[in-house]
This record gives structure tokens, sequence and C-alpha cells, in this order.
């Protein structure tokens, strides 16, 4: 007698092997995901602080608000704009909250924070960038460990603690309370001539 298929036993095997590949993939593929989500959120604020260094040097100060900018997100209007949803609630979104604040060389900044709009995520980070440096800074929120292990990432370190800023170009604040004014390298505050 020639019995052809498989035995329920070799079948749930095989979906115990699959299911334990998938349990083992699964957080290095949302890891992933999120990183692609940030190097998103990077290249807007990079195109920001273009557009508020070309505004800077038409009226000697930064613009307040998406508006006065030459490079403002389709329907981004005042000073918070949200990249998922609703561009002025983000109700409906799960992307970033954009945020313009300061028009003065040493305070002008972008920050995109990880914003879930009243659901979980699985990752919990600010990004900063300076209008008038180069580098952009990562920190984690709520003293998130997934959110330290992005920004460790993103900065090119091995580890970095969940209060603490990192840069991208590798250095962190130097300890104590964790503060954006420590960090050095691309990362550091302008200061006003």
């Amino acid at each position: 007698m020639n019995k052809k298929g498989f035995t329920l036993i070799e079948l749930l095997v095989v979906v115990l092997i699959i299911g334990i590949l998938a349990a083992m993939a699964l957080p290095q593929y949302f890891k992933a995901v999120e990183r692609s989500r940030m190097a998103e959120a990077v290249g807007l604020l990079g195109s920001i602080a273009q557009s508020q260094q070309r505004k800077f040097l038409q009226i000697n100060k930064y613009a307040e608000n998406f508006k006065g900018l030459d490079a403002a997100p389709k329907g981004a209007n005042g000073s918070v704009y949200y990249t998922k949803g609703d561009p002025e609630s983000g109700a409906n979104g799960n992307g970033f909250a954009i945020e313009l604040s300061g028009n003065a060389v040493d305070d002008g900044m972008a920050t995109a924070t990880r914003d879930a709009n009243g659901n979980t995520l699985q990752y919990k980070y600010e990004l900063i960038r300076y209008y008038a440096s180069n580098g952009t800074a990562c920190h984690p929120l709520e003293a998130d460990d997934n959110g330290a292990a992005l920004c460790a990432d993103f900065c090119g370190i091995n580890s970095l603690d969940n209060t603490k800023y990192c840069c991208n170009d590798g250095s962190t604040d130097d300890g104590g309370e964790a503060s954006l004014d420590d960090l050095t390298g691309a990362c550091t505050k302008p200061t006003a001539n």
C-alpha cells in the first residue's frame, strides 16, 4: 500500500518551525520599518533646515510656522505638522509631529516626535535638528528601551541610556541630566554672533 501525503505530526512540526522563524524575524522587520520612517523624518528635517536658512537670509530670523517657508509640506500651516493623518491634528495617523520652534540662531530648531495619536507605539523617540547645524539628534521618549536602541543605531553607537541624547555623528550628552545642550560635534547648539 502506497501512502501519499503528510501525517498530522509532520504538518504540526513544519508549522511550529515556521512560527519560530517568524517570531525571530518579526522584531528585526519592525525595526527596519521604523528605521525607514526615521530616515524619512531626517530628510524632512533637513529640508526644513535648508528652507529656514534661506528664510534667515531674507529676513534675519527664522519662520515660526510652515506658512513662512518656501518648502513647506502640503497642508502645513501652523508651527506643528503631522506627517500621517490630518496635517493639523494628526487624527487617523501614527506618523511624526514636526514642530518648528525658535526664530533666532541659538534656538531655532525643528523637532520630529514619533506621534501615536492615542495609539501605542513600539518605538518612542524624537529627532531634533537645529536650523544652523548639520547634525540631527535622537532622544528616546518616556525612558523607552526600544527607542534608546533605535537611537543608538541611528547614532552609530553600541548603546544609549534611555534618558540621554545622541547625535548622528556618534556623540552623546556627557552625563548628568539628559540635555540637548550637552551634545558636541555636529549637533552642538549654535551660538548667536
